[in-house]
């Protein structure tokens, strides 16, 4: 029995296993296509150019509904979750997904903790991020 739990530590030392949480890509999604045209991996500085669109924002979205029907979004996931104090709100954010419809003013669905969807328009200049991510 020793000489079991010897080799099964000698193995655990000699080939030890990692794990290591990679963080989920920010997505761009083609409305027109209908699909993921772009993936690209999260590192500080997107996030940081992320959350700088995020703090930027300033009043509800008023519409009804939300779905452009031409144009891109972008998905960006939080984990764990930020948190955010801006003039419109204060909490933890999950997830965002921001939106770019064609010929209209750029917006952004933003995810708590508890899954609950809020849509905000930002103020933030996007070109930065957008260049970023290699998006024209």
């Amino acid at each position: 029995m020793r000489k079991v739990i010897l080799l099964l530590l000698l193995f655990c030392v000699a080939f030890p296993i990692t794990f290591s949480a990679q963080p989920l890509p920010i997505e761009v999604f083609d409305v027109t296509q209908g699909k993921v045209i772009k993936s690209i991996p999260l590192d500080e500085k997107n996030k940081a150019e992320a959350l700088k669109l995020v703090k930027s924002t300033d009043s509800l979205f008023p519409k009804l509904n939300p779905t452009p029907k031409t144009g891109f979004m972008i998905k960006v996931i939080f984990d764990p979750a930020e948190d955010v104090e801006t003039k419109v709100f204060k909490q933890p954010v999950k997830q965002v997904i921001f939106i770019f419809p064609d010929a209209e003013k750029p917006y952004i669905l933003i995810f708590n903790e508890k899954d609950q969807p809020m849509f905000y328009y930002f103020s933030e200049d996007f070109a930065p991020f957008l260049e970023m991510l290699g998006i024209d």
